[in-house]
């Protein structure tokens, strides 16, 4: 009798096991099915591109590629690049939102998390995140991460920076000058070039660009929060900003800073390289295929080459790091496909990641004896294809693809490694600060003009402690703060 009731027991016993096994199938077979027939809404900036004849951002061979790998069907909105960030606040305001929004501004989404308006994706992205977790650094998740929790997903920037300093060799040789490596000797270079090839002299642009170089000689770069003494503090509040300032008004005022830089925009600029009114100036990394180039088409004789970034007093130089996070892709609290966001993402860091940022292989471009080649006209046609990427691995092998792919005699791919040898980083890589979205505006445009005016000696070097004081009392103080209370943390 005791055998019996055994036998009965374990055979209970092993038929609950089996209903349980066959339930978790079922119940995971179900989730996959229901993931497979996921439908997501996202909304992204094309930035303008145009797409093919009878082709569109929901009709396309790449979203076609997304879909077909995923399982997900997605539907794309495209507001219209200019008034892009105005579209997403109304939208955010509507009663009909998407699933996923991208976001290239660090305020709008600090904002939004201030204002539980974005789903927490911690957990989410620990379970069908893997891919996004492997291929962003740890760097990255940190500036998407508020009081514990990650709101977005981040989308990286590839190059470490964009700014390089490039000169006339033509010119150098044709006046017998060496190419230039200290600060004093770059002067030097400058006052010649000004004397006797009647150029424009070192070009700034009207938003203070295109200077990172000659900040860099003096240990520092705007925009950025630097240690001192333990704490972070605003680097444009330094000692060593002022020191860069007064400099640059000397430039100025000796006739070898253009005089028009307060009408000089990234055209503008373009056009002076263009029309030999530039013999050293700060270039992007790719103006070797812009203003360099056609200056080069426009005067056969001229001939370019970079520099090594020009060393200061006490042995500084450097160029600015571009910020490492260039945008957020965010889940409004809406929506009830997270998951199905967070796996339509973790395909497009990985897997789809090199088809899509740089077309289909052997269509768009291909390798031919170990380099890569691109078919301008088709990838010219298929840019739209980029507006998918807004995450992005750190994938130095497909960046070279991609910069030896547009012409080997460019230098691009040396020029990006070169600035990221010199590239100078903040030391806050924390998410922005509630401060810095209600005060960080107003505080950069009151630096932009004060700064302005110093350089162009409408106000004397003075007028930089006072704008420190204005500086703390008009936000910066909460704003520093904030981001102290975070460094004491790591």
């Amino acid at each position: 009798m005791k055998g019996l009731l055994s036998k009965k027991l374990l055979l209970l016993l092993a038929l609950v096991t089996v209903m349980m096994i066959i339930a978790a199938c079922s119940n995971e077979t179900s989730s996959e099915e229901e993931l497979e027939d996921a439908e997501i809404e996202i909304v992204v900036n094309n930035y303008g591109r145009n797409f093919p004849s009878g082709m569109d951002e929901n009709t396309n061979p790449y979203l076609e590629y997304i879909e077909e790998n995923t399982g997900i069907d997605v539907t794309v909105q495209v507001p219209p690049a200019e008034g892009y960030m105005e579209r997403l606040n109304v939208l955010m305001a509507s009663n009909d939102l998407p699933d996923l929004i991208y976001s290239p501004d660090a305020t709008w989404f600090v904002n939004y998390v201030n204002q539980n308006a974005l789903t927490p994706l911690t957990d989410i992205v620990e379970e069908h995140g893997k891919n996004l977790k492997k291929l962003i650094p740890d760097e990255a998740w940190q500036a998407v991460t508020v009081d514990g929790e990650v709101y977005a997903i981040p989308h990286i920037l590839q190059e470490k920076g964009s700014e390089i300093v490039y000169v006339r060799q033509d010119w150098l040789d044709e006046l017998g000058l060496e190419e230039p490596t200290t600060l004093d000797e770059y002067v030097n270079v400058l006052k010649e070039f000004k004397e006797k090839k009647n150029n424009s002299g070192f070009i700034m642009t009207d938003a203070l660009g295109r200077i990172s170089p000659i900040l860099g000689a003096f240990g520092i770069q705007r925009n950025q929060w630097v240690e001192r003494d333990g704490e972070l503090v605003y680097s444009s509040t330094t000692p060593e900003m002022k020191e860069a300032l007064a400099f640059l008004a000397e430039m100025y005022q000796d006739g070898i800073l253009d005089r028009e830089f307060p009408s000089n925009n990234l055209t503008v600029l373009g056009e002076k390289v263009a029309n030999d009114r530039a013999g050293l100036f700060t270039a992007a990394w790719w103006d070797t295929r812009g203003p360099i180039l056609t200056n080069q088409q426009n005067n056969p004789d001229a001939e370019w080459t970079s520099l090594e970034y020009p060393i200061g007093p006490d042995g500084h130089s450097g160029t600015v790091a571009s910020a490492f996070v260039r945008g957020y892709n965010a889940v409004p609290v809406t929506s009830e496909n997270a998951v199905a966001v967070v796996k339509y993402l973790d395909f497009i860091v990985s897997d789809g990641f090199r088809d899509i940022f740089l077309g289909f292989e052997d269509d768009i471009w291909s390798m031919e004896d170990g380099v890569a080649t691109t078919d301008f006209e088709k990838h010219n046609e298929h840019l739209y294809r980029q507006m998918y990427t807004t995450v992005e691995p750190l994938d130095p092998e497909t960046t070279k693809i991609r910069l030896d792919s547009l012409g080997l005699e460019f230098n691009l791919f040396d020029n990006v490694t070169k600035i990221g040898e010199h590239a100078m980083a903040s030391e806050y890589t924390g998410p922005p600060t509630r401060a810095s979205g209600q005060y960080g505006g107003q505080l950069k445009s009151m630096e932009d003009e004060i700064f302005a005016t110093i350089i162009a000696g409408n106000n004397s070097i003075d007028e930089f402690d006072k704008f420190v004081d204005r500086w703390y009392k008009e936000g910066g103080q909460e704003w520093t703060d904030e981001v102290n209370e975070w460094y004491k943390n790591q």
